[in-house]
């Protein structure tokens, strides 16, 4: 585990605004100990593509904006590993990876948010426009005009926990974001209790079609079962 006061005021300043739960701040991927080896092994090799620079905006590349698709029952480790998987990067890539030239704000290079976040927000901005968070909701869908705030790596957290009460105009919220930041090479992280072949009844055929071509999926199961309990 990483102590942040330990890291570079920049990398630190990045891990404490990509709104990470704080009983995940500082994990690194030995802290993944339930994590199979060989999931792991996957996970890295990704992570490796992504510093490589043949992910993020890899105009041409067939990796272009390919994220990945942590698949599992609850308790298994998902949303830890999206965790730790966001703070390597932001931790150990070069600073140019992830720095807007010339900004004056601080660049939010990852960041952390479940689908039902997403969705309240959305929510607030429908009944309240505030810049702040206007900028953060088109951020996430790596679509604002001043490039600062497209966040490089999204982690959507819990995709199908809210699946039971979603209406249309969610699906649709979904398959936007997911799309539209594929479109623009830049890769998002998605955790789900919801196995591959549901995603097309749950969200729609083009949606279902969509995560093949978007993400590499990866289905965690820990030996231990449910690691909440």
């Amino acid at each position: 585990m990483i102590k942040l006061d330990e890291l570079p005021v920049r990398r630190s300043s990045w891990v404490r605004i990509a709104n990470i739960p704080k009983a995940r701040i500082g994990w690194e991927f030995s802290d993944c100990t339930d994590v199979d080896p060989e999931e792991l092994k996957i996970v890295k090799s990704w992570v490796k593509l992504v510093g490589d620079g043949k992910i993020i905006r890899a105009d041409g590349a067939k990796t272009c904006g390919r994220g990945l698709l942590l698949v599992g029952k609850p308790g298994q480790g998902k949303s830890a590993l999206a965790l730790t998987i966001i703070q390597e990067m932001m931790r150990t890539f070069p600073i140019e990876s992830f720095d807007v030239e010339g900004s004056k704000v601080l660049v939010k290079p990852c960041y952390f948010t479940t689908f039902s976040g997403i969705i309240s927000l959305k929510g607030s901005l429908i009944s309240e426009h505030r810049d702040e968070d206007e900028r953060l909701f088109l951020g996430m869908h790596g679509d604002c005009d001043d490039d600062a705030y497209n966040i490089r790596v999204l982690v959507i957290d819990d995709v199908g926990k809210e699946h039971t009460s979603a209406s249309g105009w969610q699906s649709t919220l979904l398959h936007d974001i997911l799309r539209t930041r594929f479109n623009n090479g830049l890769p998002t992280i998605v955790t789900t209790n919801l196995p591959v072949k549901s995603w097309g009844a749950e969200y729609g055929e083009a949606t279902g079609s969509f995560i093949h071509e978007a993400f590499a999926t990866i289905e965690l199961q820990s030996s231990k079962g449910d690691l909440r309990r």
